[in-house]
C-alpha cells in the first residue's frame, strides 16, 4: 500500500472509496459491505477489500450519529450528511468489521500485525463496534453547517474572550478580527469588522466550536473565492474553491498573489483572528526546487557515486527493465512508454526510478535504430539487447523516445537535479542528452 495509517480513511482502498462516494454514498457503501458479506465466511479478503469496507463501516457510523469527527475528513463528513442511516447498512457493517478483524483471512489485520501496530488496529477496530453497536438505538441527529452560522472560539485557554467565524460556504469560513467578550459583541462583529475567507474543515469545527446563532453573510463575504495551490514537482500551480471545484491548472505568475489553498483548523482560525497568521501564498518554483536540492543532497551524493549519467547509467535499472520487456514482450513496452510520452499515463515527477526507465528507453531505441554506438551498452547485459521491432512500431518507438530524451532535462526531472548537483555532471549530462536526441533525430 502507498497510504498507511492508524485511521478506516487513512489507506489506498480508502482513499478509492472516498472518491467512490462523489457518485452516491448509498451505493458506495452498499458495495464495499456487500463484497465482504459476498465472500464465503473462512475465505480469504484482501487488503483493498477490507480498508474499503472499514471506512464503509466509519461512514455507517458517522450517518449514525456516532462517528469519530475528529478523524474524518470533509468529504467523509459530508458524505455521512447525504446518507440515510439504516439498521441493515448496521448489521452488514458490524458484520464486516468482524470478518476484516480476523488474522487468519483478513489479509488488511494480518498486515497490521506483522509489526508493533497490530494492538492499534485491533482497539480501533472495537471502538469503531462499540460506536455501531450504540447506534442500534437509532440515529442521532447531526450537527450540519448552514450558509450564515456564527461560531465561537476561545481566543486563549481560560479565556471569556472568543474568536468568531462565520460559514460562508461549502468548505469556507470568514474569520472576523479581533476577540469579542460576548455572544452579542460577536453577533455585531459579523456585521461590520473586517474579515478574512479561509478554507476549514466546517463541519469538524461546528462540533467543537460555541453555536452563536446565524447571521446573513455580508456582500463583501459572499460570492466565487479562488485558492491557489501547488501541484507536482516544481512547475505547476492550480486555482479552486474551498470544496476544490471549477480546478484549473495555471502559471505561477496567476497563482502567485491568491491565498493558498490550505485548510484552516481552530489554531490557525484563531491565529487569523488575532493577526498572527499573514495569508499563506505558494512558493515560487525557484523556491520549491531549492527545497528539493537541501532535502536531496546527501541521497543524490549517494546516486552519484554509484550511476552515471547516461541512459545505461543504473545496470540494475535497467536489468529490471531488460528482464520486464523480456517478459512482456517489445511491443508491450513500446505502447508503455508511447503512452508515457503523450501523457496517456505517467508517474509523480521528480521520481528517478521511472525517469531512468524512460531514457533507458530512449537509448535502447537508439541502439535500434543503429544511430548510437552499441559500445554504449553495458558490457553485462551484452547479449541482452531487447530485439529490434520492425517497421511502424519502430517508428513508434522513436517517437516516444524523442519526447521522453527531452523530458529528462525538464524542470522537474531528478535526473536533472540530481547531476546538476555533481560540480560539471550537469553538463555531462546535458551533452549525453544532446547526443542521444541527435542519435534519434
Amino acid at each position: 500500500m502507498g497510504t498507511w495509517g492508524p485511521g478506516p480513511f487513512d489507506n489506498d482502498a480508502a482513499a478509492d472509496f472516498l472518491d467512490q462516494l462523489q457518485a452516491g454514498p448509498a451505493r458506495a457503501v452498499a458495495s464495499a459491505l456487500r463484497a465482504i458479506a459476498r465472500t464465503p465466511v473462512g475465505s480469504y479478503i484482501d487488503v483493498d477489500a477490507g480498508g474499503a469496507a472499514w471506512a464503509a463501516c466509519e461512514l455507517v457510523a458517522l450517518a449514525f450519529g456516532h462517528g469519530d469527527v475528529a478523524a474524518v475528513d470533509e468529504v467523509a463528513l459530508d458524505s455521512a450528511g447525504r446518507l440515510v442511516p439504516k439498521e441493515e447498512q448496521r448489521r452488514l457493517a458490524l458484520d464486516a468489521l468482524a470478518r476484516i478483524a480476523n488474522r487468519a483471512t483478513s489479509e488488511l489485520a494480518a498486515l497490521w500485525h506483522e509489526g508493533s501496530e497490530g494492538p492499534e488496529f485491533d482497539a480501533s477496530l472495537a471502538h469503531l463496534r462499540a460506536r455501531l453497536e450504540a447506534a442500534s438505538a437509532g440515529p442521532r441527529e447531526l450537527l450540519k453547517a448552514k450558509t450564515g452560522d456564527v461560531i465561537g472560539f476561545a481566543s486563549a485557554p481560560d479565556s471569556p474572550a472568543m474568536v468568531v467565524a462565520q460559514v460562508v460556504g461549502p468548505g469556507e469560513l470568514a474569520v472576523f478580527e479581533g476577540t469579542c467578550a460576548s455572544e452579542s459583541a460577536a453577533l455585531e462583529a459579523v456585521k461590520n469588522r473586517p474579515a478574512r475567507r479561509v478554507p476549514a474543515p466546517v463541519s469538524q469545527l461546528l462540533r467543537r466550536a460555541r453555536p452563536l446563532g446565524n447571521v446573513p453573510v455580508r456582500k463583501d463575504l459572499k460570492g466565487r473565492k479562488l485558492y491557489a495551490g501547488e501541484s507536482g514537482a516544481i512547475t505547476g500551480y492550480f486555482l479552486a474553491t474551498a470544496k476544490a471545484g471549477g480546478m484549473r491548472m495555471v502559471s505561477y505568475d496567476e497563482a502567485r498573489d491568491v491565498d493558498e489553498f490550505r485548510s484552516h483548523g481552530e489554531d490557525a482560525i484563531r491565529a487569523v483572528a488575532l493577526g498572527a497568521h499573514p495569508a499563506p501564498r505558494v512558493r515560487s518554483p525557484e523556491a520549491r526546487e531549492a527545497e528539493l536540492f537541501a532535502e536531496n543532497a546527501a541521497r543524490w551524493a549517494a546516486r552519484r557515486d554509484v550511476t552515471t549519467p547516461g541512459p545505461f547509467g543504473d545496470v540494475e535499472s535497467l536489468e529490471q527493465l531488460v528482464q520486464w520487456m523480456a517478459d512482456y514482450g517489445v511491443e508491450n513496452a513500446v505502447q508503455r512508454f508511447h503512452d508515457e510520452s503523450v501523457g496517456m499515463q505517467g508517474y509523480g515527477r521528480p521520481n528517478e526510478e521511472p525517469e531512468r526507465q524512460s531514457f533507458a528507453f530512449a537509448g535502447i531505441v537508439a541502439l535500434w535504430r543503429g544511430t548510437w554506438s552499441l559500445d554504449l551498452w553495458p558490457a553485462p547485459l551484452s547479449a541482452r539487447l531487447p530485439p529490434v521491432p520492425e517497421g511502424p512500431l519502430l517508428e513508434r518507438a522513436s517517437a516516444a523516445a524523442r519526447i521522453l530524451a527531452a523530458q529528462v532535462l525538464t524542470r522537474d526531472a531528478e535526473l536533472r537535479m540530481l547531476w546538476e548537483g555533481g560540480a560539471d555532471r550537469g553538463a555531462s549530462l546535458r551533452a549525453i542528452v544532446a547526443s542521444l536526441q541527435g542519435a534519434l533525430a
